[in-house]
């Protein structure tokens, strides 16, 4: 996964993106991962955003007089602690110069919400999201007797009692220095979370901690817990940030430099042999595609069309153009990430709400398929297509009987109750499990509520269907979760004649095709023209091998694959 950390207004009504002195603006910053210190470009990837272009977006927004609120899309800032003051002063600046900043996010961990705490006015989250606060965790793999098995000893010098960077390599467990020291570290990033907390929240110390100790929260514990505020879709909060400010219109804070005109398009249309794209005017169609795993990116990649980021984005866009009629969801998709299908069943509700949608089901629309399916006015489904599958299922893994047999030792200094339930070193305890449970079972209880409601069905027929189970468009259609038997033109009729359009009116795809060299370029994650510029003419001029050896370089770059034995630690 590469840095999400971006700036866009996603749609909303009143978006506009450039400045207009004029009018009161809100200002929206995306923030869904901790910016880099200095993020340098490589051949085939611009650098991203740092850290202060981030800070000097935020005091344009404090110093001009047309901004009135800002409103901050969060994610987890994974161990960026230090950069949590920075970004906390820079928005408490914002609030004290009379703007309120109000913060929303998907799923958040300790250091995001720690950021939230302290410098929100209002903190939202959205109905399947998850706050992972939960305390902090630091943990330390010593290998000593693995590297014995090996036949290689370790011989080290330092200077320093907790000079102990090298210990994991000579010894099976935590000396006193390092408990002592990581254990003071542990305990001070766990009170600055507690601290935030208590000023940010109104929290008392020990409710703080409770908190955390009842964590990982869903939405609904979330808001009991006055973790949040309110649980509202990222539309929802930010209508009411911009009421809030008096706003009349969003602004996206870009965060990235604008791409060089060189005439890009042109070229790759040259080298590829596509025509110029022609921007249809007048009433339309659109024919969307959710294809593949559902997934939470922020970017599309890979060859599906289920990235929520994107797929929400493209759900916007077709919601407020006026000349979109009716629209056509052809799902094929067996699920996924049941926060991402939630987001993305919310953003198909949008334009169902204007036109009419028909959802077109491929081979599957199941599990989170189905889910976004709901969320269409009618479902086709040829009889061997498969739908439904209305459950969740999650788990995790325990490696601590591989380490023991190998002879590494985790030790691991926690603060929460709960702050090591996501490791792969034990399976849960009870209590944890009850938790998962729990966290589970109202994922589960609002997917069948969205089913409920969609199909106009009574919750016990839904759950008499639900469980889990997968059937056949047939056996749907049967039990009431498809209108009708048919395959993609039946649905592409239907919708012509729900929003009473004649043939004339002309189909238009969601996404719109990728060029052979645009699909390069998005191999190599570049999505500007100047990463495309150089991503395509570095590819081009490699034999064969070699090409295929840098994609698959890029791609464990990209995916942060790193082998860190022996040693290894771990600070969430």
């Amino acid at each position: 996964m590469g840095l999400s950390l971006l700036g866009c207004g996603g749609g909303e009504p009143g978006v506009e993106t450039e400045p207009n002195p004029n009018r009161r603006e809100m200002r929206e910053l995306t923030l869904l991962s901790a910016p880099g210190e200095s993020n340098q470009p490589s051949m085939l990837e611009p650098g991203g955003p740092t850290l202060h272009a981030v800070l000097d977006r935020i005091d344009e927004v404090r110093t001009d007089e047309h901004v009135v609120a800002l409103f901050v899309r969060l994610g987890g800032m994974g161990g960026s602690y230090g950069q949590i003051d920075d970004l906390v002063e820079a928005l408490q600046a914002v609030r004290e110069a009379g703007k309120p900043v109000h913060c929303h996010f998907e799923t958040i961990d300790n250091t995001g919400y720690a950021l939230a705490a302290a410098a929100c006015d209002r903190i939202t989250m959205t109905p399947a999201g998850m706050a992972d606060v939960v305390g902090v965790a630091a943990q330390v793999f010593y290998a000593r007797t693995m590297l014995e098995h090996l036949g290689v000893v370790a011989d080290i010098a330092h200077v320093g009692r907790y000079k102990d960077a090298a210990e994991p390599l000579v010894r099976d467990d935590m000396g006193p220095e390092t408990r002592e020291s990581l254990g003071g570290l542990v305990d001070d990033l766990h009170q600055r979370l507690i601290d935030g907390m208590v000023r940010g929240r109104g929290m008392t110390a020990e409710a703080a901690q409770a908190a955390i100790d009842a964590g990982p929260s869903d939405s609904a514990a979330a808001l009991a817990l006055h973790l949040v505020d309110a649980v509202e879709f990222d539309d929802e909060a930010r209508t009411r940030c911009r009421e809030a400010g008096g706003a009349t219109r969003n602004v996206p804070i870009a965060l990235s430099p604008e791409a060089e005109p060189m005439g890009l398009p042109q070229l790759l249309a040259a080298l590829s042999g596509a025509p110029p794209e022609e921007t249809v005017e007048g009433p339309r169609i659109v024919l969307a595609y959710l294809d593949g795993e559902i997934t939470d990116a922020e970017e599309a990649g890979g060859g599906g069309t289920a990235q929520a980021g994107p797929f929400i984005e493209g759900m916007r866009e077709i919601a407020e153009d006026e000349d979109v009629r009716a629209m056509v969801l052809r799902v094929n998709s067996p699920g996924g990430s049941a926060l991402a299908s939630d987001r993305m069943w919310h953003a198909v509700r949008r334009v169902a709400e204007r036109i009419p949608v028909i959802v077109s089901v491929g081979d599957m629309a199941a599990s989170g398929g189905y889910y976004i399916a709901v969320a269409g006015h009618e479902i086709f489904a040829h009889e061997a297509s498969i739908v439904g599958s209305i459950g969740v299922v999650g788990g995790k893994v325990s490696i601590d009987p591989m380490l023991d047999r190998i002879g590494v030792t985790p030790v691991t200094l926690s603060r929460g109750r709960h702050a090591t339930w996501s490791t792969l070193t034990a399976l849960w305890t009870d209590e944890e499990r009850a938790l998962v449970e729990r966290l589970m079972g109202s994922t589960y209880e609002r997917f069948v509520s969205r089913v409920s409601a969609g199909r106009n069905l009574e919750w016990n027929r839904v759950l008499a269907v639900a469980e889990g189970r997968v059937w056949s468009g047939r056996d749907g259609l049967e039990h009431g979760l498809v209108d009708r038997i048919g395959g993609l033109r039946a649905a592409i009729a239907r919708a012509r004649e729900r929003a009473t359009l004649g043939d004339e009116v002309p189909i238009v795809e969601w996404p719109r095709q990728r060029t052979v060299l645009e699909t390069i370029a998005q191999t190599f994650g570049g999505t500007s023209a100047a990463a495309r510029r150089d991503g395509v003419a570095a590819y081009l001029a490699l034999p064969g091998p070699a090409r295929r050896a840098m994609v698959l370089a890029d791609t464990l770059t990209r995916e942060h694959v790193v082998v860190s034995l022996p040693f290894l630690l771990e600070l969430r």
